[in-house]
């Protein structure tokens, strides 16, 4: 698991909710045989947070970049490397052996506090590692 690069990754992603449970919807993940839709769960205060970003709808799309950039209105910090097995197991997500925690410090360029996990389906997005800083900005949401 590495935990630093310096080239900027920006993405564009998009996530949606299915039975009151959130996925990060990436196809392609699937396609190439990386894991199951349970690896692609979002929960432990990521659910949450997709909740507030899709105003309680269900789909949302943000870029999201390793680097500030000028639109952003989002800003999530790594806290630490680990995991929740009790709530993984409860809600069913793939089993992993780690995942990072974040902290949201930024939300519509004002001070936010909120911690939320991601999984090592971050380093398939981050092409390798979890990054120290995400950036993000809201492109879309559905209700």
């Amino acid at each position: 698991m590495q935990t630093t690069k310096n080239e900027t990754l920006t993405k564009r992603l998009s996530f949606y909710k299915e039975n009151g449970l959130w996925y990060a919807d990436l196809p392609q993940f699937l396609e190439l045989g990386l894991g199951t839709k349970s690896n692609l769960l979002m929960v432990d205060g990521s659910d949450t947070f997709l909740d507030l970003l899709s105003e309680n709808g269900s789909y949302v799309t943000v870029v999201l970049s390793t680097k500030t950039f000028t639109a952003h209105d989002i800003k999530l910090e790594k806290l630490k490397i680990g995991l929740n097995q009790d709530l993984l197991d409860k809600i069913g997500h793939a089993p992993v052996d780690y995942g990072a925690y974040y902290n949201v410090s930024k939300y519509k360029k004002k001070a936010y506090q909120h911690t939320l996990w991601l999984c090592p389906v971050t380093e398939y997005v981050f092409e390798g590692y979890y990054p120290d800083k995400i950036y993000l900005k809201k492109l879309f949401c559905r209700k």
